[in-house]
């Protein structure tokens, strides 16, 4: 009798041991499986952002050659036209699509629109730089400003979401210093909150 109560009373110190290891076992399991849907949520994020197209401009400077500006795409040299555009690089990994641009004026004259249906990434699209913007250019410079009234607005889809991106450049001038005592300048693209 005495051997049996002791028997039983083992059995259930066993089976209670058993089922604290099974209930550990679960938990650390739950633990593992949480972190593992962790860590593929985050590399679906990482490679969703891969995939996300961002739109800049190219490095443009501006010599003063007597009365006319020259303008220059410092990091093209393969083509005339780069000189008399603005070259439009697709940053990201994806593909911007139905793109639209307008140049503007103080915020309302409408000088110049375009439409690009589709930007890949890595390439870029040359956006013809109108007279209204030499003219601005020069304006800029002849009074020592540096801050245009030259605005970019750019507006476009990618393939992830369906929500519009926006993006408002506004065009600057600044001084390039450089030692041939050149008239060089540079415009820079600073970007303003939609």
């Amino acid at each position: 009798m005495y051997y049996g109560r002791i028997k039983k009373l083992l059995i259930s110190k066993g089976e209670l041991m058993i089922n604290i290891l099974q209930a550990v076992g679960s938990i650390g399991t739950f633990i593992m499986a949480l972190l593992y849907l962790i860590s593929v949520m985050v590399q679906i994020k990482q490679t969703k952002m891969s995939f996300i197209p961002y739109l800049a401009f190219d490095q443009i400077t501006i010599e003063q050659e007597g009365k006319n500006l020259k303008l220059r795409n410092l990091t093209e040299t393969d083509s005339d036209y780069v000189n008399t555009a603005f070259k439009l690089q697709n940053l990201g990994g994806g593909i911007a699509k139905n793109i639209d641009i307008k140049v503007h004026f103080n915020e309302n004259e409408i000088v110049q629109e375009k439409h690009i249906n589709v930007l890949p990434g890595g390439k870029y699209y040359l956006i013809p730089i109108g007279k209204n913007a030499l003219e601005e250019f020069q304006d800029t410079v002849k009074n020592n400003g540096h801050k245009t009234n030259m605005h970019i607005n750019i507006s476009y889809y990618n393939q992830l979401s369906k929500k519009q991106n926006n993006i408002v450049y506004r065009v600057n001038i600044e001084e390039f210093v450089n030692l041939d005592n050149k008239d060089l300048y540079e415009l820079t693209f600073d970007t303003i909150d939609a």
